[in-house]
């Protein structure tokens, strides 16, 4: 009974560690061939989990957004990512998001906690502004101007990572309005990261959960600037 219980020790350990390298990521979007690609892992530091692996944990949804309105974007996955046929045209923007990611429970001096974490991701072709859709958002607001919203409503000093491809990165707040600004020196692909934590206990379905972090990047192609640096060499997560 003594080993039963030391086992079940451990993989609640194992799997909690495994829980943390994973929402210690984010999930991207970026133009692949003719289509789209949503990638998962740190891309600054150009880390892509694969499948089998942690790529194997997401169940995600997409839809393309254009002045016609929104339309689903089937996913398949590949071993380096989920593709969606068709390349986003000018004024579009792509979502996706994994609203059903395994929740998270851990116990600690007795106390059980239970973690929901939800992952998203926007692509936009251009600047022009855009309506906050995801559960955490950030969207372009004309020219060098972004917002960040939570569940539709601007989110107030938060903080967003700028992220440039080669790993360079640099921090902003939101104003009291959401509302922040940055110039981009160097053309190429960026990402923006927004994480917020909502500590209110809720439902998702019938499971519980007492805490929900949410983690989203905006991405885009700069056609201007300077040259961006070399990327670092491509690192790809080990399977499990």
């Amino acid at each position: 009974m003594k080993y039963v219980t030391g086992l079940a020790t451990i993989l609640t350990a194992a799997f909690a560690l495994f829980a943390g390298n994973a929402s210690a990521h984010h999930i991207w979007l970026e133009p692949e061939g003719k289509g789209i690609q949503v990638c998962f892992g740190e891309f600054g530091e150009n880390l892509r989990e694969t499948s089998p692996g942690l790529l194997d944990r997401l169940q995600l949804q997409a839809k393309t957004v254009s002045a016609a309105g929104e339309r689903t974007l089937t996913l398949n996955k590949t071993a380096k990512g989920f593709v969606g046929a068709g390349e986003p045209k000018a004024g579009d923007s792509i979502v996706a998001e994994d609203s059903r990611y395994p929740i998270s429970v851990r116990t600690r001096d007795g106390v059980t906690t239970r973690s929901l974490w939800w992952p998203a991701a926007r692509f936009v072709t251009d600047r022009a502004p855009q309506k906050p859709l995801l559960a955490l958002d950030v969207v372009p607001a004309g020219g060098n101007k972004f917002q960040v919203f939570f569940k539709g409503q601007p989110l107030a000093k938060a903080k967003v990572e700028i992220v440039a491809a080669f790993g360079w990165s640099k921090s902003e707040y939101t104003d009291e309005s959401g509302n922040f600004e940055i110039t981009l020196p160097w053309r190429g692909a960026y990402a923006f990261e927004i994480r917020h934590t909502d500590k209110t206990p809720g439902k998702r379905g019938e499971e519980a959960y007492d805490t929900a972090s949410y983690v989203t990047t905006l991405t885009l192609v700069q056609a201007s600037g300077a040259e961006m640096p070399p990327l670092p060499t491509p690192v790809t997560g080990k399977s499990n």
